[in-house]
């Protein structure tokens, strides 16, 4: 385990240490072990948490993959990740989800955080009956590699100490909040669409396709950090600053908004909050 020895000496790198050897008293049992359980522990692991973590047996080799690779234990059944675990996490397809879980037996003890899409609370306590907490998070897959926001409802500030170990998490305070961080997650995932466009056009203009790949994507991390040091900042102001008169970057940008740009992203998010079923 990690000690304050390893750290700078200054108040923040104490708390960081405090926090992981908090987070790393949780034993963390595993059921649905694919992909969403395959960057959630490689997140976690990045971030310090070197606590117990315990497998659900069914798709084995994912589970002996992180076995391999993040020391992980695999249990003999979901039984016993139940009796060994103090905060499970369910990434079970949803699908699945009633045929997986509803017959363990739960205890007042388990904290649950559910990563599966499109179940609701009130679905989760009808199908876990006697679970002492139950939350949803949804955090995106890159945080296996880099933190990211980390979406949790209800706020739990027991759980902060694992989960700050993955990301950066933002507590919401409803469950129509939640689903509006879930149109978010999908957003993210559509940038690579996007990037990959960008990249190709970059191509036929003259760029090697390691250089067009590495500038489009260096050119959508860079802004995106900047921004986030500007907390309160409205974005829309940041480009106004940049993209001044007269130069290359306003040209570009007024005639994307000549030809409203915007319009299919809108259209796009209002189709997906309607199948959540979010009031936008």
């Amino acid at each position: 385990m990690r000690t304050s020895a390893d750290l700078p000496e200054h108040s923040g790198a104490v708390a960081v240490t405090m926090q992981i050897s908090r987070a790393s008293m949780i034993n963390l049992g595993v059921i649905g072990t694919g992909q969403f359980a395959s960057y959630f522990i490689a997140a976690l692991r990045r971030g310090g948490y070197d606590g117990n973590v315990l497998l659900s047996p069914r798709n084995a080799d994912v589970a002996s993959t992180l076995a391999h690779n993040h020391d992980c234990m695999v249990a003999a059944s979901a039984e016993e990740v139940l009796a060994g675990a103090d905060v499970l996490l369910l990434s079970v397809r949803p699908e699945y989800a009633e045929a997986a879980l509803a017959n363990l037996r739960w205890e007042r003890r388990h904290t649950v955080l559910s990563a599966m899409a499109g179940i609701r609370l009130d679905d989760l306590r009808a199908l876990l009956p006697g679970v002492g907490g139950m939350h949803l998070i949804m955090p995106g897959s890159y945080i296996e590699t880099a933190p990211g926001p980390i979406p949790l409802y209800p706020p739990a500030p027991e759980l902060m100490p694992l989960l700050s170990c993955a990301g950066d998490v933002i507590a919401l305070p409803n469950e129509a909040a939640f689903n509006a961080a879930m149109v978010s997650l999908c957003v993210s995932t559509w940038i690579y669409d996007l990037a990959d466009v960008l990249a190709v056009e970059l191509e036929r203009h003259g760029l090697e396709p390691d250089a067009a790949r590495a500038l489009t994507l260096g050119n959508i991390a860079g802004p995106a950090s900047f921004a986030l040091g500007l907390p309160g900042k409205r974005l829309l102001d940041i480009s106004a600053g940049i993209a001044t008169e007269r130069t290359f970057t306003k040209a570009g940008l007024d005639h994307l908004k000549a030809r409203h740009f915007d319009a299919p992203w809108r259209e796009a998010i209002a189709r997906l909050a309607e199948r959540l079923k979010l009031s936008v």
